[in-house]
């Protein structure tokens, strides 16, 4: 009854604690030889990275140390009078991971000690979160490109949307998906606190270096009441000092010839592309640690440059620097509260970002970018008997900017789109400011013997405020879009100027639960989230600025918020109690996250764009307003531009009141979050010492997905019925032979709300071998098939494209830094890493990814009445893709140590068999271009590097 009194006191006086991951737990019971607890025992923990310290065991012979620093030099002694000292040393620690231990103490009548190299089991018998814990042998003696992109491409069944040969795509974060979760719902934490950029949902607010870190924790399944989503987790542990002064000095580079190979082939020579490689690629920094007072404070230093130049297919330069450091304090104040402070600075420099691709604009459309800023993070730890508390916050200085290298120069920024896509003459101007404050905290309370079983209780509140602002502007605020066959577009637009805040509160409670061989974790959490426009102003266009007009909003509330309630369950069995075969299953609900979008949807001052015929009467190239004209879809005649019925298409705002501060689209009062329910079934098993397998099967459903819909004049919603046949396509050579649609009228606006009957469903069967480095090897192979699908359930407008997209395979497309159209989807994917220590220092290591080509969408472009101008798809999605592709990196390292020391020189090869499949391929059918290859795998190029570590 205690027990549960003080447990209900603290949550009732720590109501405000809340979201946190552990850093690493020691936990176990001390018997005798017949099993009896006991109690009383003097258990001392001791490492280079944590002060001794000395528990006694209670009543149930129970022990714990709690949030521990990633560690492998961990040592805890055992002593009772009457017994043999028992001694476990070189206990490795990883963060989120528990470690449990059985400890018999024989009884002795003089003093006798035993000591034993302790096994940190593979296996957690308690958790069932899916994942892998990339350590540091992992990242540094591996052959990669030292980013946590490629290192993702590793993780079993992630799909990321580009390859990396040797760092060529460092300079830019790429989209990854993970067992059908979406990439807006990715979480990136640094130590467990969420850095998450709220204004780029799924998106890291920065390049860390990971070459300065721990370890990465990645987990892809199965994420209990500390996540609010179902996405990936990204966890990136930061090096601490310890009571020795430790650190490392480290340079890999690499060049192009000699020192890289030529695989263009003679179809894309022909083309006039020179071929894509690496111009020159510098990874180097330092790091360093140790005690400002020992036992008491420490502190660690890590700074490192990617300095990076990336040659493209069409032979451009796409060159980035990429700066990152940070400092980092750790106190113990008392004994039983700890303190940390910690910062980053992380800048990047980038000189020829492309937005579409190298292959389809010109040199003069790049950009040149430069940002984000730093990371503040604060924490504190106290412990009171059963109970921990821990208190975080985090606030991030984020944002860039994108300068246009032709911007100034008056030139318009140009689509081309028959007989080939193309785009030149200029780009935006873009620039955002992203600020984020998360403060949480949580409890955990550690109650033994109560209903039969053992309890660990967790629970708390976590807060997130972010604001972005953020401009858009397009020179001569207009496009020129031609589409051939003297069809030629103009899309005006209002320079764009947003500011929004988004907020969320979270709290969650659960329960581990253990009873013997069986643990159980029964957990809830609550989410609330929602965003706003405050304090925002955009300036008329300079042309139809009668409907482009100025608009000012001090604050705009959508009306509307997501509040989701996730339950979580899962059960482990512990088969033989041994730790070694172990059965989970888990089911879980999570919600998603909005970041700016339920604001952004609404707000009057946001982007704002009509699409309108450009007759360029005099040929002088300019657009003036009276060249622009409507349409008449029923007889083919021109409009005046300032009747709304002739627009070819528009947005942002209400042609019949565009200065109003209400805009033109509206929510469903019900509308709420989309959801996805997870099922996992896996069995575990540990076949040697260091060396487990294990069978995972998933099921996942995403449903209560959001459906925008045009909303007319008259309050209704589009249908079906607001459609009509405007024509038909055939294209036999293909298998294209349909109708499609278009529209009687315009809406004038759009509906947000969930659909009842859209959904995705993914399959997977994934089999995971993991060996860690021990007896002179370490190895991390995975093999995966899934069924990724996605389900329209009768809820769709326009019908043209739904007999491709219905059953088809959900395949998602990426569509932002520098690279567009890969639809990324493979059924199949074998990923292999590993390593093998050879006599005289000599290691060698190697990389193998295999997977099912990505799909190409086949279509044909054609201009629909009341829609413009729309793709139609030949087959159904997934019906053709890209050649199969696989890519084997290796790596020779030699080890020279140096008593406490030692220098690694090594050599790196990537894609040491020079492979050349196409990774883009040209989907318009009636493109001069078409199924031509536009984006290749990058030649095999080598490395060197030296590191010093002490």
């Amino acid at each position: 009854m205690k027990k549960v009194s003080t447990l209900i006191a603290a949550i009732l006086i720590f109501a405000a604690w809340g979201l946190c991951p552990e850093y690493g737990n020691i936990y176990g019971k001390v018997t005798d030889p017949d099993n009896v607890p006991l109690p009383g025992v003097t258990v001392t923990i001791s490492s280079a990275y944590y002060p001794e310290r000395a528990i006694v065991t209670d009543e149930t012979g129970s022990f714990r140390f709690l949030r521990l620093p990633v560690a492998s030099d961990y040592k805890l002694t055992f002593e009772l009078e009457g017994f043999k000292k028992v001694v476990r040393e070189q206990i490795r620690v990883v963060f989120g991971q528990d470690i449990r231990l059985n400890i018999v103490m024989e009884p002795a009548p003089i003093e006798e000690e035993v000591t034993v190299v302790a096994q940190t089991p593979l296996i957690d018998t308690k958790k069932a979160q899916v994942g892998v814990n990339v350590t540091e042998e992992m990242l540094m003696d591996l052959p990669t490109a030292r980013n946590p992109w490629v290192i993702m491409d590793l993780i079993p069944g992630m799909l990321v949307d580009r390859v990396d040969v040797g760092g060529n795509e460092a300079g830019q974060q790429s989209s990854y998906y993970g067992h059908g979760s979406s990439e807006n719902d990715n979480l990136w934490t640094i130590d467990g606190a969420n850095i998450t950029d709220n204004s780029a949902l799924g998106a890291a607010p920065s390049y860390v270096n990971i070459s300065n870190y721990e370890e990465l924790q990645i987990n892809y399944g199965v994420n209990d009441v500390l996540s609010n989503t179902g996405g990936v987790q990204i966890n990136i542990v930061s090096k601490r000092g310890g009571n020795n002064f430790s650190g490392s000095l480290y340079l890999d580079f690499s060049r192009g010839e000699p020192w890289q190979m030529e695989n263009i082939p003679d179809e894309l020579k022909e083309k006039g592309y020179k071929g894509a490689g690496v111009g020159k690629i510098y990874l180097y920094g330092a790091n360093f640690g140790g005690p400002i007072v020992k036992d008491k404070a420490w502190f660690y230093l890590a700074w490192g440059i990617q300095d990076i130049d990336s040659i493209t297919l069409a032979g451009t330069h796409d060159k980035t620097w990429l700066e990152s450091g940070y400092a980092k304090l750790n106190f113990q104040l008392t004994s039983n509260i700890r303190a940390e402070a910690f910062y980053e600075y992380d800048n990047k420099l980038k000189w020829g970002r492309t937005w579409y691709g190298p292959t389809y604009q010109a040199p003069e459309t790049l950009w040149d970018q430069e940002g984000p800023g730093g990371m503040y993070k604060g924490e504190i730890e106290a412990v009171f008997g059963d109970l921990l508390l821990v208190a975080k916050a985090i606030y991030m200085d984020g944002g860039f900017s994108l300068t246009p290298r032709n911007w100034g120069s008056g030139e318009y920024m140009r689509y081309q789109y028959y007989p080939t896509f193309y785009v030149s003459g200029n780009c935006e101007l873009y620039g955002t400011d992203r600020n984020q404050l998360n403060i949480n905290a949580y409890g955990t309370y550690f109650a033994e013997n109560i209903l039969g079983g053992d309890h660990e209780i967790k629970f708390g509140v976590d807060y997130v405020y972010a604001t972005t602002t953020t401009y858009d502007l397009v020179e001569n605020n207009a496009y020129i879009a031609d589409w051939g066959f003297g069809w030629i577009e103009a899309w005006v637009v209002r320079d764009y100027y947003i500011n929004y805040a988004f907020d969320r509160y979270s709290v969650f409670i659960q329960d581990t639960m253990t009873f013997g061989k069986l643990a159980i974790n029964l957990g809830v959490r609550y989410d609330r989230e929602k965003s706003w426009v405050s304090n925002q102003h955009s300036p008329a266009a300079p042309f139809l600025s009668n409907y482009l007009q100025e608009i000012t909003i001090d604050k705009l509330d959508p009306g509307v918020k997501w509040e989701v309630i996730s339950p979580r369950l899962s059960i482990s069995y512990d088969i033989f109690g041994n730790g070694k075969d172990v059965i989970k299953l888990a089911v879980a609900r999570y919600g998603s996250q909005s970041g700016n979008g339920l604001a952004a949807f609404v707000n009057p001052g946001g982007w704002a764009e009509i699409d309108l015929l450009w007759i360029d009467a005099n040929n002088d190239g300019r657009i003036q307003e009276s060249e622009l004209w409507g349409y008449d879809w029923a007889t083919g005649s021109l409009k005046d531009r300032n009747d709304p019925t002739g627009w070819l298409w528009y947005s942002g705002f209400d042609p019949a009141n565009p200065g109003a501060l209400i805009s033109p689209n509206k929510y469903d009062p019900d509308y709420n979050s989309p959801l996805l329910d997870e099922l996992m079934i896996s069995y575990q098993k540990e076949i040697m010492t260091d060396f487990a397998v294990r069978l995972e099967l998933f099921y996942k459903r995403r449903h209560n997905l959001t459906w925008t819909r045009g909303l007319y004049a008259d309050g209704h919603i589009e249908s079906p019925s607001d459609y009509f046949v405007a024509g038909h396509v055939s294209r036999p050579e293909v298998g294209l032979d349909k109708d499609y649609y278009g529209r009687y009228s315009r809406p004038v606006g759009s509906y947000r709300s969930n659909s009842k009957n859209r959904y995705s469903r993914y399959y997977a069967a994934q089999l995971v071998l993991t060996k860690r480095l021990s007896n002179r090897w370490m190895l991390d192979a995975s093999f995966t098939y899934s069924d990724w699908r996605f389900y329209y359930g009768g809820d769709y407008t326009n019908p043209t494209n739904v007999d491709f997209y219905d059953g088809g395979v959900v395949a998602p497309e990426s569509g932002g830094s520098g690279l567009t159209d890969i639809f990324v989807n493979s059924r199949w994917m074998a990923k292999v890493m590993g390593l093998y220590q050879l006599p005289y220092g000599i290691n060698i290591s190697g990389t193998l990814i295999a997977r099912e080509g990505y799909v190409i969408p086949r279509f044909v472009t054609v201009r629909a009445p009341y829609i413009g101008n729309m793709d139609v798809y030949a087959g159904k999605f997934g019906d053709t893709r890209l050649p199969t592709f696989w890519m084997l990196n290796l790596r020779v390292e030699k080890v020279f140590n140096l008593g406490d020391k030692k220098v690694v020189l090594s050599a790196d090869g990537f894609n040491i068999t020079n492979n050349n499949m196409a990774l883009k391929k040209e989907g318009g059918i009636d493109r001069a271009d078409f199924m031509e290859t536009k984006r290749i795998v990058n030649p095999a190029v080598f490395r060197v590097g030296i590191r010093f570590e002490f």
